[in-house]
């Protein structure tokens, strides 16, 4: 029991397939089901971030071709979407109604598990990359939903950064590659390395799958169940080798100097400068994320923040990058840096930056502003503002990386059943 958001929670595991689920009962009509699949690559082909938009193009039951686009207009969904993330792609859906809401559980489970797209080659062509020929005299192009997609990515100064730090940080295993995929190597992506991606990771047992609200928790399992009756765990090597290996500290400094593209007009490209730091190996307990989160909204939480304030009020830089934090990966980092800083400028950013933490770490930070950042904290999660995002969505995203790396905090591990 989550006391907090009157919420019963539960683990399961399906016997025969090994797929895990979360099923919360809860007091809310807005229902969330999402399946993940861990799917860390080796490459930049972008097969996972292929296979997403793919798996979405009809299925063995639903063959529609564009069933996604059909409940986007005919549903009454709340969400309705998928993610790719550096080690994992996530398959999310919520509505207020019951019977639509199965309907979009089923389409979704008979998409990732049972997709057109590996019989079916033109969908793979058609999301992921094709040559295309507009007329006789021009020469070929590469043209695909993917490969376009990504095509604007690397041409975000943002996204080029974002992508090098963690590259930068991570060398030594699949953060240290783009899931998403690099358009220079996307055309390498072969139909049977395509399908082979599928065999591997898109089993049940490579699965978390998630449920939330106030529908039948017998129904939710019999939904499930006929699915996952299909398969056995034995028929998989994906539990064995989609495991992220854990990356070493790196001990001394490594820079990476990025080019990104600029207006032709502009007179004098400014730089962006950002400092990116691996925070741990071991697996943090309960109570270190919670310090972590309490001394991240100390150091950026504001404005007035011991070292948001004097990057800004620097006049080094135009804008705050970096976002302090990030635990979204399996180990944790934290960023900071500034957009707009000119290029005699760039030595400085990096040494205020090492000087302000090292002298929040000598001196520490005074008692009243710890209690007022753990007050602040406090009131976010009480309150769980999420705006338009289902509130049951962001706990299902937050909740997926300890599931995956096998943490958890022991004031909400869920009782384990099993089926």
């Amino acid at each position: 029991m989550v006391d907090e958001y009157t919420v019963k929670c539960a683990t399961y595991r399906h016997t025969k397939s090994g797929a895990e689920l979360i099923s919360a009962q809860a007091d809310d009509d807005n229902k969330v089901f999402g399946i993940v699949f861990r799917t860390p690559v080796s490459d930049s082909t972008g097969v996972p971030h292929i296979l997403e938009h793919s798996v979405l193009c009809g299925s063995d039951k639903y063959t529609s071709k564009e069933p996604f686009v059909e409940l986007l207009k005919g549903s009454l969904q709340t969400f309705l979407n998928a993610f790719t993330y550096p080690d994992r792609t996530c398959y999310p859906v919520a509505s207020q109604n019951t019977k639509d809401f199965y309907n979009l559980v089923n389409v979704y489970l008979d998409a990732v598990l049972h997709p057109r797209a590996k019989r079916d080659p033109t969908v793979r062509s058609q999301e992921g990359w094709h040559y295309e020929l507009e007329t006789p005299e021009e020469p070929l192009t590469y043209k695909g939903v993917v490969f376009n997609e990504m095509k604007g990515v690397y041409s975000s100064p943002d996204s080029l950064m974002y992508r090098a730090a963690q590259q930068l940080t991570f060398p030594d295993n699949t953060y240290s590659v783009d899931s998403g995929g690099d358009p220079v190597a996307i055309p390498s992506l072969t139909f049977d390395q395509f399908k082979s991606f599928h065999d591997s990771y898109y089993h049940p047992a490579n699965s978390r799958i998630f449920f939330y609200g106030d529908d039948d928790l017998y129904t939710r399992l019999d939904l499930l169940d006929s699915y996952l009756k299909h398969f056995d765990a034995a028929d998989t090597s994906a539990p064995a080798t989609s495991e992220v290996a854990t990356q070493k500290l790196i001990q001394q400094p490594r820079r990476k100097v990025e080019k990104y593209p600029v207006a032709p007009d502009e007179a004098e490209p400014k730089h962006m400068v950002m400092l990116s730091w691996l925070l741990h190996e071991d697996a943090l307990s309960s109570d270190d994320e919670l310090a972590l989160g309490v001394l991240d909204h100390l150091l950026m939480g504001t404005p007035t923040s011991a070292l948001y304030k004097p990057m800004i009020e620097s006049g080094l830089g135009s804008q705050i990058m970096g976002g302090g934090l990030s635990d979204e990966l399996k180990q944790a980092t934290f960023s900071i840096g500034l957009k707009g800083v000119k290029p005699e400028d760039v030595p400085k950013v990096e040494e205020l930056a090492v000087s302000t933490l090292k002298e929040a770490a000598s001196e520490g930070f005074e008692a009243d502003a710890i209690e007022a950042s753990l007050n602040t904290i406090e009131f976010s999660l009480r309150e769980f503002n999420t705006g338009g995002f289902p509130g049951a969505l962001s706990v299902r995203l937050a909740v997926m990386p300890p599931c995956l790396y096998g943490r958890g905090s022991p004031r909400t591990r869920c009782a384990s059943r099993s089926r």
